[in-house]
């Protein structure tokens, strides 16, 4: 049987586009939006221009702004949800990291969907389609605007759990450079790294196929030579389109082909002990590489040209050492953490890590060689601890 590949988003790549999103919605013929923006973004200049213009195009334009610090709960999105659904709009426009897209997304899809957003966990529960959104992403991170998951925090259960489905995809992206300029490093960096895990993941993943593969190679191809202006270059916006354009890739890649342990390893991380994201599984990935790579499992050799490494006549097992010294030596470049500690996590708190990782085993299914709960964790969270 054929395996499809997800993509039903328009998506839009214009460096200063963001400063015409008025035009762009009218031309969409849309003439009522509503807006749920990151609180951060939100102060920026340039959305402050952006809400000028959307105000001057259709007048009294309801405005949210969400909070960018912690994860989404559902608690939290039910609050917004009752909001928006008192509100009369023909289109969510959704502007901040991976957090407040998510939000934006099911805020709209809920809008047409009643009821308890917990009664929607899972995979297509939803029955009717939401209102259309437009999805702007402020952060080359999680590839929201072009998947049709969602994540938030189950506080009950202290789990991190998707509505998912085909009624969560965003009509439309919209990927401007300018969007990211005033994300801080630490959190630009966790998003970029998020974008490349997503890539890496995907492409070794069991659930693999040449589809995901060739989106998986692009994507790590553009973001592995864009991620490094974050902090030489940080005011350039052709790089930081290319990490925009890298996150999107991973979005449907991710979708399409699935993740792996250093994605599931963190989300534990972040519901117990806010461990953003996107750092987290950045931790873990080059060690899983390396895990994979000493069980003979070599296919990040063919990385090895899209990042500039490597020889044309090396081995495979050359290659794929190549590749993982050349990530490693990026990581360090770009100071991406490596001990949990520094997210207040302790030795004394190591029992406890090991403890919630129990329910990530079908994720760690996804990785091509052999790792589990009961054999594996312990040991490979020790060096981080």
């Amino acid at each position: 049987m054929t395996t499809p590949l997800l993509i039903h988003t328009e998506a839009y790549f214009e460096n200063g586009g963001a400063r015409n999103i008025a035009s762009f919605i009218r031309e969409k013929g849309y003439s009522n939006p509503a807006i749920l923006v990151d609180e951060g973004f939100a102060q920026s200049e340039l959305f402050q221009e952006m809400e000028q213009n959307l105000q001057k195009e259709f007048g009294d334009v309801f405005v949210l702004q969400s909070r960018g610090t912690r994860e989404p709960t559902y608690a939290y999105l039910g609050e917004i949800t009752e909001t928006f659904r008192k509100k009369d709009f023909d289109l969510m426009l959704g502007i901040g990291g991976g957090s407040a897209l998510d939000t934006a997304k099911a805020v709209a899809a809920l809008r047409t969907n009643p009821g308890d957003p917990l009664s929607y966990r899972g995979f297509d529960n939803l029955q009717q389609p939401g209102i259309p959104a437009l999805l702007m992403p402020t952060t080359a991170g999680t590839g929201s605007e072009a998947s049709y998951n969602a994540s938030f925090v189950d506080e009950d259960g202290n789990r991190k759990m998707g509505i998912n489905g085909n009624h969560m995809f965003a009509k439309y992206a919209f990927l401007d450079g300018e969007t990211t300029l005033t994300c801080p490093y630490k959190p630009a960096l966790g998003a970029g790294v998020d974008a490349m895990v997503h890539c890496l993941e995907a492409f070794v993943c069991n659930n693999a196929n040449p589809r995901s593969d060739m989106l998986a190679r692009e994507g790590i191809r553009v973001i592995g030579r864009s991620l490094r202006s974050l902090k030489d270059d940080p005011t350039n916006v052709d790089a930081r389109l290319e990490l925009l354009t890298g996150a999107f890739y991973g979005g449907i890649v991710q979708m399409n082909s699935g993740s792996g342990v250093a994605a599931a390893l963190s989300y534990p991380l972040s519901v117990y002990y806010q461990v953003p994201h996107g750092i987290g599984g950045g931790m873990f990935a080059i060690d899983m590489i390396r895990y994979n790579i000493d069980a003979g499992f070599l296919k990040y050799a063919e990385l090895a040209p899209l990042l500039g490494v490597g020889t044309a006549d090396g081995s495979d097992e050359e290659n794929a050492d190549a590749v993982h010294e050349c990530l490693e030596s990026l990581w360090r470049y770009l100071e991406v953490p490596t001990k949990l500690e520094e997210f207040g996590i302790e030795a004394d708190r190591y029992d406890h890590v090991v403890s919630i990782m129990s329910t990530q085993q079908p994720a760690f299914d996804q990785n091509p060689v052999p790792f589990t709960v009961e054999s594996d964790v312990a040991g490979f969270l020790k060096k981080y601890i």
